[in-house]
Protein backbone atom coordinates (compact mmCIF):
# COMPACT_ATOMS: atom_id res chain seq x y z
CA UNK A 1 0.00 0.00 0.00
CA UNK A 2 1.39 3.43 -0.90
CA UNK A 3 1.72 6.35 1.45
CA UNK A 4 -0.99 8.16 -0.49
CA UNK A 5 -3.50 5.37 0.00
CA UNK A 6 -2.79 5.28 3.72
CA UNK A 7 -3.79 8.93 3.95
CA UNK A 8 -7.03 8.41 2.01
CA UNK A 9 -5.67 9.82 -1.26
CA UNK A 10 -5.60 7.68 -4.40
CA UNK A 11 -3.47 9.84 -6.67
CA UNK A 12 -2.57 9.16 -10.27
CA UNK A 13 1.04 9.45 -11.47
CA UNK A 14 1.02 11.81 -14.46
CA UNK A 15 4.69 12.20 -15.44
CA UNK A 16 4.16 10.71 -18.90
CA UNK A 17 1.40 13.19 -19.73
CA UNK A 18 1.01 16.85 -20.69
CA UNK A 19 0.63 19.53 -18.02
CA UNK A 20 -2.42 21.80 -17.96
CA UNK A 21 -0.05 24.62 -17.03
CA UNK A 22 1.75 24.59 -20.36
CA UNK A 23 4.51 22.78 -22.27
CA UNK A 24 7.30 23.88 -19.93
CA UNK A 25 5.71 22.06 -16.98
CA UNK A 26 5.71 18.37 -16.04
CA UNK A 27 2.61 16.96 -14.34
CA UNK A 28 3.47 14.65 -11.43
CA UNK A 29 0.35 13.72 -9.48
CA UNK A 30 -3.35 14.53 -9.57
CA UNK A 31 -6.37 13.59 -7.49
CA UNK A 32 -10.11 14.44 -7.42
CA UNK A 33 -11.30 16.30 -4.29
CA UNK A 34 -14.61 17.46 -2.85
CA UNK A 35 -13.80 20.98 -1.63
CA UNK A 36 -14.01 24.19 -3.63
CA UNK A 37 -11.57 26.87 -4.73
CA UNK A 38 -12.16 29.12 -1.69
CA UNK A 39 -11.17 26.32 0.68
CA UNK A 40 -8.04 25.65 -1.39
CA UNK A 41 -7.00 29.31 -1.43
CA UNK A 42 -7.43 29.71 2.34
CA UNK A 43 -5.49 26.53 3.10
CA UNK A 44 -2.65 27.32 0.71
CA UNK A 45 -2.16 30.82 2.10
CA UNK A 46 -1.78 29.27 5.54
CA UNK A 47 0.75 26.74 4.21
CA UNK A 48 2.72 29.53 2.53
CA UNK A 49 3.05 31.22 5.91
CA UNK A 50 3.80 27.94 7.69
CA UNK A 51 6.00 25.80 5.42
CA UNK A 52 6.74 23.48 8.35
CA UNK A 53 3.34 21.96 7.50
CA UNK A 54 4.92 20.56 4.32
CA UNK A 55 8.29 19.55 5.80
CA UNK A 56 9.49 18.70 9.30
CA UNK A 57 12.95 19.90 8.28
CA UNK A 58 11.62 23.47 8.08
CA UNK A 59 11.11 25.55 11.22
CA UNK A 60 9.37 28.64 9.85
CA UNK A 61 9.14 31.23 7.10
CA UNK A 62 9.84 34.94 7.57
CA UNK A 63 7.75 37.00 5.15
CA UNK A 64 10.02 39.52 3.40
CA UNK A 65 7.62 40.90 0.77
CA UNK A 66 3.91 40.54 0.18
CA UNK A 67 1.95 42.07 -2.67
CA UNK A 68 -1.81 41.51 -2.60
CA UNK A 69 -3.90 42.17 -5.71
CA UNK A 70 -7.57 42.66 -4.85
CA UNK A 71 -9.92 44.16 -7.46
CA UNK A 72 -12.45 45.04 -4.76
CA UNK A 73 -10.28 46.31 -1.90
CA UNK A 74 -7.34 47.62 -3.93
CA UNK A 75 -3.72 46.48 -4.02
CA UNK A 76 -1.45 46.24 -0.95
CA UNK A 77 2.36 46.22 -1.01
CA UNK A 78 4.40 45.22 2.06
CA UNK A 79 8.17 45.02 2.61
CA UNK A 80 9.59 43.77 5.91
CA UNK A 81 12.65 45.22 7.63
CA UNK A 82 13.99 41.65 7.56
CA UNK A 83 14.85 42.23 3.89
CA UNK A 84 17.95 44.11 5.09
CA UNK A 85 18.82 41.77 7.99
CA UNK A 86 20.73 38.52 7.80
CA UNK A 87 19.79 35.66 10.16
CA UNK A 88 22.11 35.28 13.14
CA UNK A 89 22.41 32.32 15.51
CA UNK A 90 25.44 32.90 17.78
CA UNK A 91 27.23 29.68 18.79
CA UNK A 92 30.34 28.67 20.69
CA UNK A 93 32.22 27.35 17.66
CA UNK A 94 33.05 28.38 14.09
CA UNK A 95 30.47 26.23 12.29
CA UNK A 96 29.23 28.37 9.38
CA UNK A 97 25.57 29.21 8.93
CA UNK A 98 24.37 27.86 5.56
CA UNK A 99 22.73 30.51 3.37
CA UNK A 100 22.10 31.02 -0.34
CA UNK A 101 21.56 34.38 -2.04
CA UNK A 102 19.63 35.97 0.83
CA UNK A 103 20.10 39.44 -0.63
CA UNK A 104 18.04 38.35 -3.65
CA UNK A 105 14.49 39.40 -2.77
CA UNK A 106 13.23 40.03 -6.29
CA UNK A 107 9.96 38.35 -7.16
CA UNK A 108 10.49 35.46 -9.58
CA UNK A 109 8.13 34.68 -12.47
CA UNK A 110 6.86 31.65 -14.37
CA UNK A 111 6.60 31.23 -18.16
CA UNK A 112 3.57 32.65 -19.91
CA UNK A 113 1.27 30.00 -21.34
CA UNK A 114 -1.89 30.21 -23.42
CA UNK A 115 -3.21 27.29 -21.35
CA UNK A 116 -2.73 29.00 -18.00
CA UNK A 117 -3.75 32.64 -18.09
CA UNK A 118 -4.72 33.83 -14.61
CA UNK A 119 -4.93 37.07 -12.66
CA UNK A 120 -2.28 37.60 -9.99
CA UNK A 121 -3.68 37.31 -6.47
CA UNK A 122 -0.56 37.20 -4.27
CA UNK A 123 3.19 37.68 -4.72
CA UNK A 124 5.15 36.72 -1.63
CA UNK A 125 8.86 36.39 -0.97
CA UNK A 126 9.56 34.34 2.15
CA UNK A 127 12.78 33.32 3.86
CA UNK A 128 12.77 29.66 4.83
CA UNK A 129 14.53 28.91 8.12
CA UNK A 130 15.29 25.19 8.55
CA UNK A 131 15.42 23.59 11.98
CA UNK A 132 19.17 23.14 11.63
CA UNK A 133 20.61 25.98 9.53
CA UNK A 134 24.10 24.60 10.12
CA UNK A 135 23.10 21.53 8.12
CA UNK A 136 20.34 22.74 5.75
CA UNK A 137 20.45 25.96 3.75
CA UNK A 138 18.45 29.08 4.54
CA UNK A 139 17.00 30.34 1.26
CA UNK A 140 14.56 32.91 -0.06
CA UNK A 141 11.61 31.68 -2.07
CA UNK A 142 8.96 33.34 -4.22
CA UNK A 143 5.37 32.18 -3.65
CA UNK A 144 2.82 33.15 -6.30
CA UNK A 145 -0.94 32.69 -6.29
CA UNK A 146 -3.05 33.09 -9.42
CA UNK A 147 -6.81 32.79 -9.82
CA UNK A 148 -9.44 32.91 -12.54
CA UNK A 149 -11.95 34.10 -9.97
CA UNK A 150 -14.31 31.17 -10.54
CA UNK A 151 -13.07 27.61 -10.10
CA UNK A 152 -9.28 27.56 -10.55
CA UNK A 153 -6.32 28.57 -8.41
CA UNK A 154 -2.62 28.07 -8.93
CA UNK A 155 0.09 28.33 -6.28
CA UNK A 156 3.73 28.34 -7.40
CA UNK A 157 6.90 28.03 -5.29
CA UNK A 158 10.19 29.24 -6.83
CA UNK A 159 13.36 29.01 -4.68
CA UNK A 160 15.96 31.71 -5.24
CA UNK A 161 18.72 29.37 -6.39
CA UNK A 162 20.56 28.91 -9.67
CA UNK A 163 20.61 25.17 -10.34
CA UNK A 164 19.38 21.82 -9.10
CA UNK A 165 22.77 21.27 -7.42
CA UNK A 166 22.00 24.21 -5.10
CA UNK A 167 18.61 22.84 -4.03
CA UNK A 168 18.35 22.35 -0.24
CA UNK A 169 17.46 18.89 1.00
CA UNK A 170 13.92 19.85 2.00
CA UNK A 171 12.90 20.83 -1.58
CA UNK A 172 12.64 18.87 -4.83
CA UNK A 173 15.47 19.78 -7.27
CA UNK A 174 13.36 21.82 -9.70
CA UNK A 175 13.05 25.46 -10.71
CA UNK A 176 9.45 25.71 -9.56
CA UNK A 177 6.58 23.72 -8.02
CA UNK A 178 2.96 24.27 -9.03
CA UNK A 179 0.01 23.23 -6.82
CA UNK A 180 -3.05 23.53 -9.05
CA UNK A 181 -6.75 23.44 -8.20
CA UNK A 182 -9.05 23.19 -11.19
CA UNK A 183 -12.69 22.10 -11.12
CA UNK A 184 -12.52 19.78 -8.12
CA UNK A 185 -9.08 18.35 -8.91
CA UNK A 186 -5.76 19.10 -7.23
CA UNK A 187 -2.53 18.34 -9.06
CA UNK A 188 1.22 18.87 -8.58
CA UNK A 189 3.43 20.08 -11.45
CA UNK A 190 7.19 20.63 -11.66
CA UNK A 191 8.92 23.32 -13.71
CA UNK A 192 12.40 21.90 -14.42
CA UNK A 193 15.65 23.81 -14.50
CA UNK A 194 16.45 24.47 -18.14
CA UNK A 195 12.76 24.90 -19.06
CA UNK A 196 13.66 27.99 -21.07
CA UNK A 197 15.53 25.68 -23.47
CA UNK A 198 12.23 24.16 -24.53
CA UNK A 199 10.67 20.72 -24.43
CA UNK A 200 13.07 17.80 -24.06
CA UNK A 201 15.70 19.43 -21.85
CA UNK A 202 17.85 17.15 -19.71
CA UNK A 203 16.04 17.62 -16.40
CA UNK A 204 12.63 17.12 -18.01
CA UNK A 205 13.77 13.76 -19.35
CA UNK A 206 15.16 12.79 -15.95
CA UNK A 207 11.99 13.74 -14.07
CA UNK A 208 9.71 11.93 -16.52
CA UNK A 209 11.78 8.76 -16.15
CA UNK A 210 11.55 8.64 -12.35
CA UNK A 211 9.55 5.99 -10.53
CA UNK A 212 7.16 6.78 -7.70
CA UNK A 213 9.81 5.61 -5.21
CA UNK A 214 12.31 8.34 -6.06
CA UNK A 215 12.49 11.30 -3.73
CA UNK A 216 11.31 14.15 -6.04
CA UNK A 217 8.20 12.13 -6.88
CA UNK A 218 7.58 11.22 -3.24
CA UNK A 219 7.82 14.91 -2.31
CA UNK A 220 5.16 15.70 -4.91
CA UNK A 221 2.87 13.10 -3.35
CA UNK A 222 3.41 14.66 0.09
CA UNK A 223 2.62 18.12 -1.28
CA UNK A 224 -0.58 16.80 -2.85
CA UNK A 225 -1.65 15.08 0.37
CA UNK A 226 -0.98 18.17 2.50
CA UNK A 227 -2.80 20.57 0.15
CA UNK A 228 -5.81 18.23 0.00
CA UNK A 229 -5.93 17.51 3.72
CA UNK A 230 -5.73 21.16 4.78
CA UNK A 231 -8.23 22.31 2.16
CA UNK A 232 -10.65 19.63 3.33
CA UNK A 233 -10.09 20.74 6.92
CA UNK A 234 -10.91 24.31 5.92
CA UNK A 235 -14.16 23.11 4.34
CA UNK A 236 -15.11 21.23 7.52
CA UNK A 237 -14.50 24.34 9.62
CA UNK A 238 -11.41 23.03 11.39
CA UNK A 239 -10.17 25.44 14.03
CA UNK A 240 -6.71 25.21 15.49
CA UNK A 241 -7.05 23.86 19.03
CA UNK A 242 -3.77 25.23 20.36
CA UNK A 243 -2.39 28.71 19.82
CA UNK A 244 1.33 29.11 20.39
CA UNK A 245 3.51 32.22 20.70
CA UNK A 246 1.12 34.29 22.80
CA UNK A 247 3.77 35.41 25.31
CA UNK A 248 7.14 35.12 23.56
CA UNK A 249 7.24 35.90 19.81
CA UNK A 250 7.89 32.83 17.67
CA UNK A 251 10.94 34.32 15.94
CA UNK A 252 12.60 35.18 19.28
CA UNK A 253 12.00 31.70 20.66
CA UNK A 254 13.04 29.82 17.54
CA UNK A 255 16.23 31.83 17.02
CA UNK A 256 17.24 31.21 20.63
CA UNK A 257 16.31 27.53 20.28
CA UNK A 258 18.51 27.09 17.20
CA UNK A 259 21.43 28.72 19.05
CA UNK A 260 21.06 26.57 22.17
CA UNK A 261 20.51 23.39 20.19
CA UNK A 262 23.76 23.96 18.30
CA UNK A 263 25.63 24.43 21.59
CA UNK A 264 24.23 21.61 23.68
CA UNK A 265 22.33 18.98 21.68
CA UNK A 266 25.11 16.82 20.26
CA UNK A 267 27.00 16.30 23.52
CA UNK A 268 23.97 15.34 25.61
CA UNK A 269 22.46 13.13 22.93
CA UNK A 270 25.73 11.18 22.96
CA UNK A 271 26.34 11.25 26.72
CA UNK A 272 22.88 10.87 28.24
CA UNK A 273 23.19 9.16 31.63
CA UNK A 274 19.51 8.62 32.42
CA UNK A 275 17.27 5.69 31.48
CA UNK A 276 14.83 8.14 29.87
CA UNK A 277 14.83 8.89 26.13
CA UNK A 278 17.25 11.73 25.26
CA UNK A 279 15.35 12.33 22.00
CA UNK A 280 12.56 13.69 24.17
CA UNK A 281 14.23 15.11 27.25
CA UNK A 282 17.26 16.85 25.72
CA UNK A 283 15.17 18.56 23.03
CA UNK A 284 12.55 19.44 25.63
CA UNK A 285 14.92 21.09 28.11
CA UNK A 286 16.71 23.02 25.36
CA UNK A 287 13.35 24.36 24.15
CA UNK A 288 12.25 25.28 27.69
CA UNK A 289 15.57 27.07 28.26
CA UNK A 290 15.10 29.02 25.02
CA UNK A 291 11.59 30.07 26.05
CA UNK A 292 12.60 31.09 29.59
CA UNK A 293 15.58 33.13 28.39
CA UNK A 294 13.41 35.04 25.91
CA UNK A 295 10.68 35.49 28.54
CA UNK A 296 13.23 36.94 30.93
CA UNK A 297 14.50 39.30 28.23
CA UNK A 298 10.97 40.56 27.55
CA UNK A 299 10.54 41.28 31.26
CA UNK A 300 13.88 43.01 31.71
CA UNK A 301 15.48 40.22 33.75
CA UNK A 302 19.13 40.17 32.73
CA UNK A 303 22.01 37.82 33.71
CA UNK A 304 23.61 38.85 37.00
CA UNK A 305 20.58 40.85 38.14
CA UNK A 306 18.54 37.99 39.64
CA UNK A 307 18.73 34.31 40.53
CA UNK A 308 16.51 31.39 39.61
CA UNK A 309 15.49 28.28 41.51
CA UNK A 310 14.44 25.24 39.48
CA UNK A 311 12.22 23.30 41.88
CA UNK A 312 12.04 19.62 41.00
CA UNK A 313 14.97 20.04 38.61
CA UNK A 314 15.26 16.33 37.70
CA UNK A 315 18.22 15.62 35.43
CA UNK A 316 19.55 19.16 35.93
CA UNK A 317 20.02 19.90 32.23
CA UNK A 318 17.90 23.05 32.37
CA UNK A 319 20.00 24.36 35.27
CA UNK A 320 23.20 23.55 33.39
CA UNK A 321 22.09 25.37 30.22
CA UNK A 322 20.91 28.46 32.12
CA UNK A 323 24.15 28.56 34.16
CA UNK A 324 26.21 28.25 30.97
CA UNK A 325 24.24 31.10 29.41
CA UNK A 326 25.19 33.36 32.31
CA UNK A 327 22.12 33.08 34.55
CA UNK A 328 22.79 32.49 38.26
CA UNK A 329 20.64 29.90 39.96
CA UNK A 330 20.22 26.47 41.48
CA UNK A 331 18.18 23.34 40.96
CA UNK A 332 16.60 21.41 43.82
CA UNK A 333 15.19 17.89 43.71
CA UNK A 334 14.27 15.27 46.30
CA UNK A 335 16.52 12.76 44.50
CA UNK A 336 19.89 13.24 42.84
CA UNK A 337 20.26 12.02 39.25
CA UNK A 338 23.07 10.24 37.42
CA UNK A 339 23.29 13.20 35.02
CA UNK A 340 24.44 15.56 37.74
CA UNK A 341 27.95 14.09 37.66
CA UNK A 342 28.25 14.96 33.95
CA UNK A 343 28.25 18.69 34.64
CA UNK A 344 31.20 20.91 35.58
CA UNK A 345 31.91 21.20 39.29
CA UNK A 346 30.49 24.74 39.47
CA UNK A 347 27.17 23.43 38.13
CA UNK A 348 27.17 20.37 40.39
CA UNK A 349 27.37 22.74 43.37
CA UNK A 350 24.11 24.30 42.13
CA UNK A 351 22.23 20.97 42.13
CA UNK A 352 20.85 20.21 45.59
CA UNK A 353 19.25 16.97 46.83
CA UNK A 354 16.62 18.44 49.13
CA UNK A 355 12.90 18.78 49.66
CA UNK A 356 11.15 22.14 49.62
CA UNK A 357 9.35 23.53 52.67
CA UNK A 358 7.47 26.77 51.87
CA UNK A 359 8.20 29.56 54.31
CA UNK A 360 4.52 29.94 55.16
CA UNK A 361 4.59 26.51 56.82
CA UNK A 362 7.36 27.63 59.18
CA UNK A 363 5.53 30.70 60.55
CA UNK A 364 1.90 29.64 60.79
CA UNK A 365 -0.85 32.06 61.71
CA UNK A 366 -2.71 30.83 64.82
CA UNK A 367 -5.98 30.53 62.92
CA UNK A 368 -4.33 28.26 60.36
CA UNK A 369 -2.54 25.85 62.68
CA UNK A 370 -4.86 22.94 61.92
CA UNK A 371 -4.08 23.28 58.19
CA UNK A 372 -0.34 22.89 58.61
CA UNK A 373 2.16 20.15 59.51
CA UNK A 374 2.22 19.10 63.20
CA UNK A 375 4.74 20.75 65.49
CA UNK A 376 6.52 17.70 66.83
CA UNK A 377 10.18 16.98 67.60
CA UNK A 378 10.98 14.94 64.47
CA UNK A 379 9.53 17.67 62.27
CA UNK A 380 11.60 20.40 63.93
CA UNK A 381 14.70 18.21 63.78
CA UNK A 382 14.19 17.61 60.07
CA UNK A 383 13.92 21.34 59.41
CA UNK A 384 17.40 21.82 60.83
CA UNK A 385 18.95 19.23 58.51
CA UNK A 386 20.58 19.84 55.16
CA UNK A 387 17.84 17.75 53.53
CA UNK A 388 15.49 20.72 53.66
CA UNK A 389 15.42 23.83 51.49
CA UNK A 390 13.12 26.53 52.78
CA UNK A 391 12.01 29.46 50.69
CA UNK A 392 13.39 31.79 53.36
CA UNK A 393 16.81 30.92 51.95
CA UNK A 394 15.95 32.21 48.47
CA UNK A 395 17.21 35.70 47.56
CA UNK A 396 14.49 38.34 47.25
CA UNK A 397 15.23 38.66 43.53
CA UNK A 398 14.50 34.98 42.83
CA UNK A 399 12.55 33.63 39.85
CA UNK A 400 10.96 30.21 40.44
CA UNK A 401 10.89 27.54 37.70
CA UNK A 402 8.65 24.50 38.01
CA UNK A 403 9.44 22.26 35.05
CA UNK A 404 7.05 19.30 35.35
CA UNK A 405 7.36 19.78 39.09
CA UNK A 406 4.41 17.57 40.14
CA UNK A 407 3.91 17.99 43.93
CA UNK A 408 5.13 21.60 43.71
CA UNK A 409 2.93 22.78 40.82
CA UNK A 410 0.12 24.15 42.99
CA UNK A 411 2.58 25.56 45.53
CA UNK A 412 4.72 27.62 43.18
CA UNK A 413 2.23 30.53 42.72
CA UNK A 414 1.98 30.74 46.53
CA UNK A 415 5.71 31.16 47.25
CA UNK A 416 5.77 34.92 46.68
CA UNK A 417 8.29 34.98 43.80
CA UNK A 418 7.85 35.56 40.04
CA UNK A 419 7.50 32.16 38.45
CA UNK A 420 6.92 29.88 35.51
CA UNK A 421 5.35 26.48 36.15
CA UNK A 422 4.72 23.66 33.67
CA UNK A 423 2.29 21.31 35.44
CA UNK A 424 2.52 17.58 34.81
CA UNK A 425 1.15 15.05 37.31
CA UNK A 426 -1.76 16.18 39.47
CA UNK A 427 -1.12 16.67 43.20
CA UNK A 428 -2.65 18.68 46.01
CA UNK A 429 -0.68 21.02 48.25
CA UNK A 430 -0.50 18.26 50.86
CA UNK A 431 1.68 16.27 48.43
CA UNK A 432 -1.01 13.66 47.72
CA UNK A 433 -2.23 12.78 44.22
CA UNK A 434 -5.46 14.57 43.47
CA UNK A 435 -7.73 15.07 40.47
CA UNK A 436 -9.23 18.51 40.07
CA UNK A 437 -12.72 19.06 38.66
CA UNK A 438 -13.24 21.21 35.55
CA UNK A 439 -13.82 24.91 36.06
CA UNK A 440 -17.38 25.74 36.98
CA UNK A 441 -19.61 27.97 34.83
CA UNK A 442 -17.42 27.34 31.76
CA UNK A 443 -18.89 25.90 28.58
CA UNK A 444 -16.81 23.10 27.06
CA UNK A 445 -17.29 21.65 23.57
CA UNK A 446 -15.80 18.43 24.91
CA UNK A 447 -15.12 17.44 28.53
CA UNK A 448 -11.71 18.83 29.57
CA UNK A 449 -8.93 16.37 30.27
CA UNK A 450 -7.51 15.73 33.72
CA UNK A 451 -4.41 17.63 32.61
CA UNK A 452 -6.38 20.68 31.48
CA UNK A 453 -8.25 20.70 34.78
CA UNK A 454 -4.89 20.70 36.60
CA UNK A 455 -3.52 23.53 34.47
CA UNK A 456 -6.67 25.58 35.01
CA UNK A 457 -6.47 24.95 38.74
CA UNK A 458 -2.84 26.11 38.98
CA UNK A 459 -3.77 29.21 36.99
CA UNK A 460 -6.72 29.89 39.31
CA UNK A 461 -4.46 29.63 42.39
CA UNK A 462 -2.09 32.15 40.82
CA UNK A 463 -4.96 34.53 40.07
CA UNK A 464 -6.33 34.17 43.62
CA UNK A 465 -2.88 35.12 44.90
CA UNK A 466 -2.88 38.33 42.86
CA UNK A 467 -0.55 37.43 39.99
CA UNK A 468 -1.03 38.89 36.51
CA UNK A 469 -1.00 35.53 34.76
CA UNK A 470 0.16 34.69 31.26
CA UNK A 471 -0.21 31.27 29.68
CA UNK A 472 1.65 29.64 26.80
CA UNK A 473 1.49 26.26 25.09
CA UNK A 474 5.19 25.55 24.70
CA UNK A 475 6.76 24.14 21.54
CA UNK A 476 8.20 21.08 23.28
CA UNK A 477 7.98 17.32 22.55
CA UNK A 478 5.49 16.70 25.37
CA UNK A 479 1.72 16.63 25.73
CA UNK A 480 2.27 18.30 29.12
CA UNK A 481 3.26 21.60 27.54
CA UNK A 482 1.15 24.30 29.23
CA UNK A 483 3.19 26.99 30.98
CA UNK A 484 1.71 29.43 33.49
CA UNK A 485 3.85 32.40 34.39
CA UNK A 486 3.94 35.84 35.94
CA UNK A 487 6.49 38.52 36.75
CA UNK A 488 4.17 40.96 38.53
CA UNK A 489 1.17 41.24 40.81
CA UNK A 490 -2.01 43.13 39.97
CA UNK A 491 -1.70 46.84 40.88
CA UNK A 492 -3.67 46.83 44.16
CA UNK A 493 -1.54 43.99 45.55
CA UNK A 494 1.90 45.29 44.60
CA UNK A 495 2.64 47.11 47.87
CA UNK A 496 0.21 45.44 50.26
CA UNK A 497 1.37 44.67 53.85
CA UNK A 498 3.09 41.31 54.31
CA UNK A 499 0.51 40.26 56.90
CA UNK A 500 -2.30 40.68 54.37
CA UNK A 501 -0.40 38.64 51.80
CA UNK A 502 0.19 35.87 54.35
CA UNK A 503 -3.46 35.75 55.39
CA UNK A 504 -4.55 35.46 51.75
CA UNK A 505 -2.18 32.54 51.22
CA UNK A 506 -3.62 30.87 54.34
CA UNK A 507 -7.09 31.35 52.91
CA UNK A 508 -6.02 29.66 49.67
CA UNK A 509 -4.41 26.82 51.65
CA UNK A 510 -7.70 26.38 53.51
CA UNK A 511 -9.64 26.30 50.23
CA UNK A 512 -7.20 23.62 49.02
CA UNK A 513 -7.92 21.44 52.07
CA UNK A 514 -4.78 22.22 54.04
CA UNK A 515 -1.11 21.31 53.77
CA UNK A 516 -1.00 18.75 56.59
CA UNK A 517 1.24 15.92 55.47
CA UNK A 518 3.28 17.97 52.99
CA UNK A 519 6.68 17.44 54.62
CA UNK A 520 6.07 13.76 55.34
CA UNK A 521 4.98 13.06 51.77
CA UNK A 522 7.95 14.95 50.36
CA UNK A 523 10.37 13.08 52.63
CA UNK A 524 8.96 9.86 51.24
CA UNK A 525 9.92 11.05 47.75
CA UNK A 526 13.56 10.78 48.75
CA UNK A 527 13.07 7.04 49.26
CA UNK A 528 11.48 6.39 45.85
CA UNK A 529 12.88 6.08 42.35
CA UNK A 530 12.56 9.26 40.24
CA UNK A 531 9.69 9.56 37.79
CA UNK A 532 10.57 9.25 34.11
CA UNK A 533 9.64 12.79 33.06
Amino acid sequence: MTKGKKSGIQPKLLTSGVSELGPAWIPVYGNPVDFDVTHFETAMLNIIRQPNINSTVIMRADILKENIYDPDQGDTMFTSKLVHEMPQFPTNDDTPLLMRELTDVSIRAIPDSAQAQYAKRYEIVRRIIPRNPFKDYIINQTCLMYTNGVDSNLVVYIPHIGSHEETPYYLPPVYGIGVYFNKSTVSIHYLPFGHEQGVGNAQEKLLRSMSDQERPIRIALKLLATASKHSQGTKLGYEKRVNHDLVVPKVNFQNQYITLKKKYLEYFMSNWAESTDPRKHVFEDIAIAAFIIEYWKLNGLHPGEFEFRDLGCGNGLLVYILNQEGYMGKGIDARARKSWKLYPEEVQKNLLEQIIVPNILLEPHPSAARLLPPDHLSYNTLLKSDQISTTTEFPKNTFIIGNHSDELSCWIPLLGFPFMVIPCCSFGIDGVRKRYPPRKNVTHKTPPSTYKALVDHVEDIAILNGWKVEKEMLRIPSTRNAAIMSCEKIPNMVNEPEEITKLRVFDIIALEGGANGWVENCVNLMKKDPRSH
